[in-house]
């Protein structure tokens, strides 16, 4: 009876615990919730299932949710995933801030307008717009921040561009491009290789990147973002014409996939 009572404590510890890893505070004190039926089946709902209801969850998990180690580990996967997700938030925040600031008189206002966006600049020895200069900078500031931040939540657990090449576009099978070949490829003029990779800006896993838990892009749009930028979809003739960039993602990286926007944080 007593180790029936300790059992049960500990699954009564680990239902709250979840249920506290649902909220986290947005960047300007606003609380964001992630509840249940926006989560995508296979990651988040067994452990929302746990967090709602205790019997539920054993009625979902049977024999095996006897052990409090598979409790507690849906509470640690849920709870790893919040951290991942507010330190991306952060960077993204960071790498906005932090690159628009550069440029304090190249604008009319604090930051470009649609107009502004689309004029063209001179970055690396070539032409582009400065809604593709200030979205290439601000990458890269939100890769260095994601390496120290991932680093300190989840030590071996991530990948940043990480390239994979797709092997059969009907069963999945894919292997890992390493940054030395991809650089290779494209200093010989032999980038349109690549053509078919993917390449999310984070994924994380448990050590192995070919088997990926998420994959996050970094989304900056230029001027104000009230619409948030979306998906792009691949050009007729591409290998993956028919999807878009999420859809691809989902298909052949990783389950769960989102973007990291900067001060509306983590977006489908």
């Amino acid at each position: 009876m007593f180790t029936r009572l300790v059992g049960l404590n500990v699954w009564a510890l680990a239902v709250l615990l979840a249920q506290s890893a649902c909220v986290t505070i947005g960047p300007s004190g606003t609380q964001r919730h992630y509840g249940y039926s926006n989560a995508p089946v296979g990651i988040d709902s067994p452990s929302a299932t746990c967090r709602n209801s205790l019997s539920a969850c054993v009625a979902l998990y049977g024999k095996e949710m006897a052990s409090t180690t598979a409790v507690l580990n849906v509470v640690f996967n849920e709870t790893t995933k919040k951290s991942i997700e507010e330190e991306l938030e952060k960077c993204a925040d960071l790498a906005r801030t932090e690159v628009l600031l550069r440029y304090p008189k190249q604008f009319k206002g604090p930051i470009p307008d649609a107009e502004e966006c689309k004029q063209e600049t001179k970055s690396q020895g070539r032409r582009v717009t400065w809604a593709m200069r200030l979205g290439i900078e601000m990458h890269e500031v939100a890769r260095k921040c994601a390496e120290e931040g991932l680093g300190k939540v989840h030590p071996g657990g991530f990948s940043l561009e990480q390239r994979y090449r797709i092997i059969d576009l009907e069963t999945g099978e894919k292997e890992l491009v390493n940054a030395e070949e991809e650089r290779a490829l494209e200093e010989s003029g032999n980038g349109g290789e690549l053509k078919g990779t993917l390449k999310p800006d984070v994924v994380t896993h448990e050590g192995d990147p070919l088997d990926s838990r998420a994959a996050y892009d970094f989304k900056f749009p230029c001027g104000e973002n009230g619409n948030p930028p979306d998906w792009g979809r691949y050009p007729k003739g591409h290998p993956l014409a028919k999807y878009t960039q999420k859809t691809a993602y989902e298909r052949y990286i990783a389950p769960l996939v989102a973007r990291i926007i900067p001060w509306l944080g983590v977006l489908e």
